[in-house]
């Protein structure tokens, strides 16, 4: 029986830990963003979120229904174009891991008066994922982590002109509503060597093809995308749907 009762106090102690860490780390995005500027759009950790309702762009508290969001999300959108978004936008990813990471090591003072599993896992766990979020080839299972992406902005050259592209066709209809898709960010998607930017590229070129009624080039992309389908992740595949 203790030793159930230990392995409970651990199993919520975590759970708990592990939803204090995910908002700290989702509103460290939110707060970098805010900080420059951009304008809150959602913060999602487990069930809970807050979002900007667009019917009254009021902000509010509800539920959410997408499971694969419940691991985190903390947005914020970029009120004009500038030429510095995307500078901007990699300091916002690196807000969330160094979020997690003072939480992390803030809560370790606390080990110097008295050991708990609360304590270690107020600790733990935010390290944890502060550090996982900053591994920089490993995947989210939408795009590459937070740090990895940071990385690939800040080096330039292949990786940035993706990252570019991404973020670029994410706010374009912000922007630029009804006209076309970059055609150089296309081809930076296409030509990556990882297939998730590949199946966005082709997305984005199916879009330029469906507004120039160019049938050969709406079915080219689709025979694209269908052969990367096994290959991205399945928050991809839902994100990126072709309307029919």
């Amino acid at each position: 029986m203790e030793i159930l009762k230990m392995l409970g106090e651990v199993l919520v102690c975590w759970l708990v830990a592990y939803f204090v860490s995910g908002v700290v780390h989702e509103g460290g995005h939110v707060v970098a963003g805010l900080l420059q500027g951009w304008k809150f759009e959602i913060l999602v950790v487990g069930p809970f979120k807050l979002y900007r309702d667009e019917k009254d762009d009021k902000v509010k508290f509800g539920l959410e229904k997408n499971l694969m969001l419940w691991c985190g999300i903390g947005g914020t959108f970029p009120r004009e174009e500038r030429e510095d978004n995307l500078q901007k936008f990699a300091r916002v990813l690196l807000a969330g891991p160094i979020a997690s990471l003072i939480l992390g090591l803030l809560c370790s003072i606390s080990l110097f008066f008295g050991v708990s599993i609360w304590k270690a896992m107020m600790t733990f766990v935010p390290i944890a994922m502060g550090i996982a979020c900053l591994i920089p080839n490993a995947k989210t299972g939408i795009l590459y982590t937070d740090g990895g992406r940071f990385l690939r902005i800040v080096k330039g050259g292949k990786a940035q002109a993706e990252e570019k592209a991404v973020f670029d066709a994410t706010f374009h209809d912000m922007f630029h509503p009804g006209s076309r898709y970059d055609e150089a960010g296309i081809e930076a998607m296409t030509t990556s060597k990882d297939a998730s930017f590949q199946y966005m590229g082709h997305y984005y070129a199916y879009q330029n093809a469906k507004m120039a009624q160019d049938q050969e080039g709406m079915q080219a992309s689709i025979a694209s995308m269908e052969s990367l389908k096994t290959k991205v992740s399945k928050f991809i595949k839902e994100t990126y749907v072709l309307e029919n």
